[in-house]
């Protein structure tokens, strides 16, 4: 019925009005935006937690801090939150040194100390021009353990895979290219 697609209209229009945030490569820092209303009041114990789309932690605050231990290994010491958040409402994270392994839909959630979720806010990062240092390129083979989804690459610059995946027992295949590499 016509009121059912307009419902479905409206809910796929919030779902895509995620907010934006493309930089280029090779910038110092990028500042992905979280605020509240100022009609929403905090709690001094609320934890505020930034994850990426793989749900992968990215920032921790909790207790008045921030929480490098619980944050994954890839952002410790390149993020950064603003003092006194709770009391302005300012979430936002500055994320150093964005790459293109760094594009993608990250969320700000804010929790009580129950649990319950007071606000959630969802930006995309796009990072543009990443130039790999050795102008190769690392593609992954991924697939999903699902039949109906294809076969997907990862791709990244082989110089930051190197690091990670050194020792890990992966068949891939490298691309190697005399230009800089486009998102």
């Amino acid at each position: 019925s016509s009121a059912q697609l307009q419902t479905c209209l409206m809910l796929c229009s919030v779902v895509l009005s995620v907010p934006q945030v493309e930089v280029d490569s090779g910038v110092e820092s990028v500042q992905l935006p979280c605020k509240t209303s100022s009609k929403l009041d905090l709690p001094d114990n609320a934890t505020i937690e930034w994850t990426n789309m793989y749900n992968t932690k990215v920032h921790m605050y909790k207790n008045g801090s921030d929480q490098p231990e619980e944050q994954h290994k890839i952002y410790r010491e390149r993020t950064e939150m603003n003092k006194d958040l709770l009391k302005t409402g300012e979430f936002s994270l500055t994320l150093k040194h964005p790459t293109d392994g760094n594009t993608g839909i990250y969320t700000c959630t804010v929790y009580s100390r129950e649990g319950n979720i007071l606000l959630k806010r969802k930006v995309e990062l796009k990072v543009r021009g990443q130039c790999c240092r050795y102008r190769s390129k690392l593609c992954i083979p991924w697939r999903f353990h699902f039949p109906h989804y294809p076969l997907l690459y990862l791709c990244s610059c082989l110089d930051y895979f190197l690091v990670t995946l050194l020792h890990v027992p992966l068949q891939f295949h490298v691309q190697v290219s005399r230009h800089c590499f486009h998102s």
